[in-house]
Formats: structure tokens, C-alpha cells, sequence
């Protein structure tokens, strides 16, 4: 930056620091927050070079600060509003931990319904992750619901051996 670039934006600090930082304070109460929008002012004049600077032009730099200030707290407020939505609807986020875990334990249940008979992994699948009715599971097959709960008990003892209570 030209040494007059620089000398200039030291001048304009000098004359118009107090009057931007009065009125900073009174829009944010804050007085890091105002010193640190003040500075912002300068930063931005100083980026320019050979032109000159009114307190006009300096102010409309300020309140351009405090709209965007404002615009950010207000997004920032809504994306804390809707994660409060979400976690008061008991939704949980995705992890992708979780996610890889959830995996893994669909990939061992289908390892161990394929270790099963074919139509006793069926009728569990139907039975239990379908939903199915007992009734509409046996009248499917052909068989009677007595032989349809017969496979899901025997399902049910071998997934139990085999996760134990994970299930």
C-alpha cells in the first residue's frame, strides 16, 4: 500500500475512530464487537487506494457492517431454532459412525438369516421386518399359523445364540 494510502487512512482513523466507534456502541452495546467494526471500516478503505474518503461514505461502510452482522445472527439464530426442532422431535443427527454401524449389523443379520433355512429366514423376514401377519404368512406358504410361529421360534432362538441381546 502507497506510504499516502497509508498516511490517509491514519488520518481518517484519527478524526472519524471516535465517531464510528460512538456509533457502533450504540447499535451493539458491545465494546469488542464495536472496536472490531471500526477496524473492519478502516480495513476496507485502506484496500483502496487514490480516493477520497467522506464521513458519508464511511458511515455507509458501517451500516453495511451492522446489516451483515445482522443478517449472519439472524442465520446463525434460525440454524440454532431448527437443530432445537430436530432434537425436540427426538430425530437424532447422522453419524457417520453410526451410520457404519448400522451397516455392519444389517450385514451380519443377513450373514446369519442365510445360516437359517430358507423359508424360516423368510417367514422371520416377513414376520418381523415386513410386518407381515401370521395369518397372511401362512395362508402365502400354504402352511398353518401353528407351523408359522414354529419357524419364528426357531429363528428367533438362533438369532438370540448368535447376538444374544443386541436384538
Amino acid at each position: 500500500m502507497p506510504a499516502e494510502t497509508v498516511s490517509d487512512v491514519v488520518h481518517l482513523s484519527r478524526e472519524y475512530r471516535p465517531a464510528l466507534m460512538a456509533y457502533f456502541l450504540r447499535r451493539v452495546h458491545d465494546r469488542s464487537d464495536a472496536e472490531d467494526l471500526t477496524q473492519e471500516v478502516f480495513a476496507r478503505i485502506s484496500g483502496r487506494s487514490g480516493q477520497q474518503w467522506n464521513s458519508g461514505y464511511l458511515f455507509q461502510i458501517a451500516a453495511n457492517l451492522l446489516r451483515d452482522r445482522q443478517r449472519r445472527n439472524r442465520i446463525r439464530a434460525d440454524y440454532r431454532a431448527s437443530l432445537g426442532e430436530i432434537e425436540a422431535q427426538n430425530v437424532e443427527m447422522l453419524d457417520p459412525y453410526r451410520v457404519a454401524a448400522g451397516r455392519d449389523s444389517i450385514a451380519a443379520m443377513r450373514a446369519a438369516l442365510d445360516e437359517l433355512p430358507e423359508l424360516t429366514a423368510t417367514i422371520f423376514t416377513l414376520y418381523r421386518l415386513e410386518h407381515m401377519n401370521k395369518q397372511v404368512i401362512g395362508d402365502t406358504f400354504g402352511i398353518a399359523v401353528r407351523t408359522v410361529e414354529k419357524h419364528l421360534t426357531v429363528a428367533m432362538a438362533f438369532l438370540t445364540g448368535r447376538f444374544g441381546d443386541e436384538l
